[in-house]
């Protein structure tokens, strides 16, 4: 399956896709509950409720005790339980999936499990996208939006999350179809912009077959053609 073109339908629409409302996306079947909010480790999910990316960080990175993977699976759980968190506090819901997608894309723990990077990116999403986050807090919305491009744009989470990285990229135009995240961050919606073409230029294309580097065989030898003289 190739992913450039749903990359590239998703850059061409940047400005053609009308906002999902927040309604459409909590009736989604695999919307967050109140259970993945209590989930959290107490700690964490105080931290979430507080509204204050920096402490939300620092309560991740405090729980996993160095294990990337550890950091990763808790940034999911925090980008899933702030969806949820949008729909009374949008303003800390913005603040759990700044958080999340900063840990999501730090280096070590891409390399740990690209795959799951990938989703706490698409969660991520879901609340930036989320008009009444977007209402509370523009510029966060941009900025979880740069992270997650990012994420989507890193080749390891290429390789073997295409489809949940199209997905991200598909998200990007709910946002930037928002009026308020061009006059919060017009910086951020260009850098944003050049993570989405920088994300189609390192698409992986199916590679060359090996017999394409194979030169074509040589026709079968033919006989003579001596006309009489060869009687």
């Amino acid at each position: 399956m190739k992913l450039r073109p749903f990359l590239t339908a998703a850059l061409l629409a940047l400005t053609a896709v009308p906002l999902v409302s927040s309604a459409q996306q909590a009736a989604g079947a695999d919307a967050a509950t109140q259970a993945d909010l209590n989930a959290l480790p107490p700690a964490l999910r105080a931290a979430l409720l507080s509204g204050n990316a920096a402490q939300i960080q620092q309560a991740i990175t405090a729980l996993s005790a160095g294990n990337p993977q550890r950091a990763g699976q808790l940034a999911g759980q925090v980008a899933r339980a702030a969806s949820f968190v949008a729909q009374t506090n949008p303003a800390a819901a913005a603040a759990g999936a700044q958080a999340a997608v900063a840990v999501a894309n730090q280096p070590a723990v891409i390399a740990a499990n690209p795959s799951a990077a990938a989703q706490t990116a698409q969660q991520a999403m879901r609340v930036a996208s989320n008009p009444a986050v977007i209402a509370a807090a523009p510029q966060v919305a941009g900025q979880i939006t740069l992270s997650s491009t990012q994420i989507a744009s890193n080749r390891a989470v290429l390789a073997v999350a295409p489809t949940l990285a199209a997905a991200v990229t598909a998200s990007v135009t709910q946002v930037l179809s928002n009026p308020l995240i061009a006059s919060a961050s017009p910086q951020v919606v260009g850098q944003i912009q050049a993570q989405v073409a920088q994300l189609l230029s390192v698409s992986p294309e199916p590679p060359a077959s090996p017999l394409s580097a194979v030169p074509p065989l040589l026709p079968p030898p033919q006989p003579p053609t001596c006309g009489t003289s060869c009687a």
